[in-house]
């Protein structure tokens, strides 16, 4: 048998094509509002994550990130050889984002805080249009827009200025090309250059070799291909897995993936998502649509849609930050069980296509015009800011961890103690930051080590009110975002302890 030879499969049945215009009765206008509704819920949608984007950049970890890929463009670091941000942070590390991380740098060069927005809104937008033709593969307009919005909602945490947003693309198109394989039995090649792609860009590119892994089981189990076919896309992973070492980081990007994992317990987004949240109901509700499509049909589901369904349950089970990845893989599956409402799904039409792809294009025309108006500036400076940037280069700075990435960014002559940005620090580091940050015990002493002149903490914070209440730090400037405070002149000699 061979791959030209292969039986259709059900849920794969070519949709019904569209009704020639000519001699054909005039659709009432019911009939109409559901021809335009699914198009007018899209371009709207398109229109929310231009707003989203087109707002003053205020994500911490936008701003480590630009100040990462400026260190890389003009800072004298090198993929093989990076420096670091912080006399704090000492760990040999490997860069994993840095693609992303020197075109947002690029864009800031020349266009300011307006161009990295713009590239942010181009992600989102990008993200939507993949979900959309994803999703009307294998359902009409309407199911394909209901299922494109939920999924969005799923993901809509991640929705910033971080290379994540690429990784979930690229999960999107994973997932679609490996279960499209399991019907088709065509080799896809280009899944090799994609997931080189995606290590250049973000930490997140093995989830793209497990969705491989387990579709290759699926389909074996299937029996829908020749073996020497499935060989043939099992090379496929093999040479995705290997395109990864051959990045200009090389094969040192496999410990960096290893290290990052190894890591969760410091950072809230690799705990357990906490199902109550909106995103996570979003998500839920379309592991609903899975269920009850599962509780419906007569005939059983494909291995390969199956295990492809379970994994996705595992990622959404494993973290946080992983429920945005869950969602995404699920919108193809999803998309199947909400069309079974439906009667028939009409073939997606060039005009269709156009409709969509001129919505996604004026919607980055329109970002582009507004966020010059709305996003050219960071967050508002306190007053104070000034006495801040006229302190010597290398002044060390005890600050606010959630809060390290703006200011790495805002005064680079800073050595600011902690951000967000784990891989630049050791185990024994990361531990200090966590227990300074929570005020946990020892955390007095990690302080006092530091060095520290002044300190940066977010108002009201366990850290600020612990220095000024046991360690007689003083509160010099209040701030919406960060206050400013400084130790007392015997400082560290009268520290407790």
């Amino acid at each position: 048998m061979t791959v030209d030879s292969l039986p259709a499969s059900a849920d794969d049945a070519p949709a019904t094509p569209r009704a020639p215009e000519a001699g054909a009765p005039q659709r009432s206008p019911f009939t109409l509002l559901l021809t335009v509704a699914p198009y007018i819920v899209l371009l709207g949608t398109f229109g929310f994550l231009v707003k989203r984007a087109a707002k003053t950049i205020t994500n911490n970890d936008t701003y480590f990130h630009l100040r990462f890929g400026e260190e890389f463009l003009h800072g004298g670091w090198s993929l093989q050889h990076p420096g670091s941000v912080t006399t704090f942070g000492t760990n040999d590390w490997v860069p994993t984002q840095w693609l992303p991380q020197v075109v947002m740098a690029q864009m800031e060069d020349w266009f300011g805080l307006a161009g990295v927005a713009w590239l942010a809104g181009s992600l989102f937008i990008l993200l939507a249009v993949t979900l959309w033709f994803v999703a009307r593969r294998y359902a009409g307009p309407i199911p394909a827009v209901a299922v494109v919005v939920v999924a969005l909602l799923a993901a809509s945490p991640g929705l910033s200025m971080r290379p994540q947003v690429v990784s979930y693309v690229f999960v999107a198109l994973t997932t679609a090309a490996w279960f499209r394989t399991s019907h088709d039995g065509k080799v896809r090649w280009w899944l090799v250059p994609l997931t080189w792609v995606w290590a250049t860009a973000h930490g997140m590119w093995p989830i793209g070799l497990v969705i491989g892994a387990v579709a290759l089981v699926g389909i074996a189990l299937d029996r829908v291909v020749p073996r020497r076919i499935w060989l043939r896309h099992l090379l496929v992973l093999v040479l995705s897995a290997a395109a990864t070492a051959l990045t200009p980081v090389g094969p040192k990007l496999w410990s960096a993936v290893l290290l990052v994992n190894s890591r969760g317990t410091y950072f809230s987004e690799w705990q357990p998502a906490h199902f109550t949240k909106p995103y996570a109901v979003a998500f839920l509700v379309l592991a609903c649509a899975l269920l009850l499509r599962m509780m419906r049909r007569t005939t059983p589901a494909s291995w390969t849609e199956a295990l492809l369904v379970l994994l996705a349950g595992g990622w959404a089970l494993y973290t946080a930050r992983t429920v945005m990845v869950a969602a995404v893989m699920l919108v193809p599956f999803a998309a199947k069980a909400v069309q079974e409402l439906a009667r028939r799904r009409v073939a997606v039409s060039r005009r269709e296509v156009g409709v969509v792809l001129a919505g996604a294009a004026l919607s980055l025309v329109t970002l582009a015009l507004v966020v010059p108006q709305t996003a050219d500036e960071p967050p508002p400076d306190a007053d104070w800011y000034a006495e801040l940037d006229a302190l010597p280069a290398g002044t060390v700075v005890l600050n606010d961890w959630t809060k390290g990435g703006y200011l790495m960014w805002r005064f680079p002559g800073l050595d600011l103690v902690s951000n967000g940005y784990g891989d630049i620090f050791t185990d024994q580091e990361l531990e200090r930051n966590f227990r300074m940050d929570a005020t946990q015990p020892g955390w007095l002493r990690y302080v006092r080590q530091t060095g520290a002149e002044y300190a940066l903490l977010a108002p009201g914070s366990y850290l600020e009110a612990e220095l000024m209440d046991i360690a007689d730090w003083r509160l010099v400037h209040r701030g919406d975002f960060v206050d400013l405070l400084v130790p007392p002149d015997d400082w560290p000699d009268s520290a407790p302890g």
